[in-house]
């Protein structure tokens, strides 16, 4: 009578709880991939392309070249360095400045009429 053998209860493990089968972990997976998907589609895709349209950008740059830096100063390029732009700003008042190539936000086309 004291020698009575517990045995667990078919379809849960020692802790009393169900056990879950051996494919759940996929399906809490799923959502996981999937917003790494939907982060990668909206944050990291667009800022390599902007790095990349940037980038070409700064190697396309010309002496005579009119810009806009990202501190909204608009210059004519007159010399490049390989890391700075020299610009003049009012050349009747020969005021130029030196900025770094980085700097540079804008290349300003002049539309031909």
């Amino acid at each position: 009578m004291g020698d009575s053998i517990q045995q667990p209860v078919q379809g849960s493990d020692s802790g009393g709880q169900p056990a879950q089968p051996p494919d759940a972990w996929l399906g809490a997976l799923f959502p996981l991939l999937a917003m790494g998907v939907i982060f990668w589609l909206f944050f990291i895709r667009p800022e390599h392309k902007r790095r990349k349209e940037k980038q070409n950008l700064l190697s396309n740059l010309k002496v005579k070249d009119k810009v806009i830096t990202i501190g909204g100063v608009h210059g004519t390029v007159t010399e490049l360095d390989n890391d700075n732009v020299f610009l003049v700003i009012d050349s009747k008042k020969d005021v130029k400045i030196q900025i770094r190539r980085s700097a540079v936000e804008v290349i300003v086309r002049e539309e031909k009429k």
